[in-house]
């Protein structure tokens, strides 16, 4: 098959790129003909390393940068660049002749010209990121009549949707919202990049909880910290190893100090070896407040730890069987997620257990097992 992917850029060091190289690789080293295009890329490096075979195309239209305008200008600086996106796209489209053509709901907003490109390739689109995480109404919560015009907007651009031959999404529960604009969501979930072959033994107890991600909002680390706070002076010999970076690492460290917890709650940069990191902790708490999907639960998993998680939308209920690979804790109940973490550090061969469990249930997210779902419905599209 000839595919085109269409994403905004491929520039951060971050899941959704690793993730779509890691598809866009194996599709490559099984013969399919793969073609990046990107449009926002300008001269950023690649983060991940692409398939020798594979072709990068940026149409240098780079639509952030026009946040500089005031409103009026800006309109107009927008509907221009639509339509040097729209000429550039085509023309690449044209020298291509793909089979497929895949985008994100990240550049939903151009998914109108991207559907109405002259081209017999069928058109498919995924989402990494929940539905309601989507929606530009959110944007604007309490302010009423910009909400309103946000909520009309959504309707309008989501509307388009149906028209695409397929839409992926990564939990049950997030197509169950799709679904409202496209009544036959696949449902694929993301894929492991890495499953260790080989891992250490965990016949030491460590005394070590490792989390790790962005330092933001969502997933949840201020959370954590009152979690632990709770239990902390009943499991002494326990600490907490946080890997991550990003805008709320400063607050974070300051309730550390402030709840006395700087000498067992330790920020970390973020590690290229998070998978040895793994290997040598004792569980993963995963504190997230809303998920696409939660990559970095199953990646734990994969190294024989257990993880306590909020039930959070969406990924974790799609992932852990509560009380066999895992714990599951109602969505930021922090005094349950700190009664299911002391359950976990004072229950050692139950640990134990599910972190063998863990383990096995990591095995079906194996990038040859998930990237081959998605070449299946490629081909079954072209039959």
């Amino acid at each position: 098959m000839n595919i085109v992917f269409i994403i905004k850029s491929f520039a951060m060091k971050a899941g959704v790129e690793r993730l779509m190289s890691d598809k866009m690789n194996y599709m490559a080293s099984q013969g399919h003909r793969i073609t990046l295009i990107t449009y926002e890329q300008g001269t950023h490096a690649l983060p991940f390393a692409l398939h020798e075979s594979i072709r990068h195309i940026d149409l240098d239209t780079r639509f952030f940068t026009l946040m500089k305008y005031g409103l009026p200008r800006r309109l107009f600086e927008i509907l221009r660049m639509q339509r040097t996106f729209k000429r550039r796209l085509q023309k690449a489209i044209d020298e291509i002749q793909p089979d497929i053509i895949h985008t994100t709901t990240y550049s939903v907003t151009l998914s109108g010209i991207i559907l109405n490109l002259r081209t017999s390739a069928r058109k498919t689109i995924e989402s990494q990121v929940s539905y309601e995480s989507t929606l530009k109404e959110n944007d604007f919560k309490g302010r009423f009549l910009l909400q309103s015009a946000a909520r009309w907007y959504d309707c309008h651009t989501f509307s388009r949707l149906k028209r695409f031959d397929a839409f992926f999404a990564l939990t049950n529960g997030d197509a169950a919202q799709w679904q409202r604009y496209y009544d036959r969501v696949t449902i694929i979930p993301n894929p492991l990049t890495t499953y260790p072959e080989h891992i250490l033994e965990h016949a030491e107890e460590r005394g070590r909880i490792i989390c790790a991600g962005r330092l933001n909002y969502q997933k949840g680390f201020d959370l954590l910290i009152d979690a632990f706070s709770i239990i902390a002076e009943k499991c002494p010999q326990w600490h907490v190893d946080i890997f991550g970076s990003g805008d709320e690492e400063q607050a974070l460290r300051r309730k550390l100090s402030e709840r006395g917890l700087a000498n067992r709650i330790f920020i970390h940069q973020a590690t290229d070896d998070i998978f040895g990191e793994f290997q040598r902790s004792d569980f993963f708490v995963f504190s997230s407040r809303f998920e696409g999907w939660g990559l970095v639960l199953v990646e734990a998993m994969s190294c024989g730890i257990p993880a306590v998680s909020f039930r959070c939308d969406y990924g974790p209920e799609d992932i852990i069987s509560d009380g066999r690979d895992g714990l599951l804790v109602t969505n930021g109940d922090t005094r349950e997620l700190g009664e299911k973490m002391l359950w976990m550090a004072t229950h050692r061969e139950e640990r134990l257990a599910m972190g063998s469990a863990a383990r096995e249930t990591a095995l079906q997210f194996r990038k040859e097992t998930i990237v081959s779902r998605w070449i299946d419905v490629f081909s079954s599209l072209l039959e």
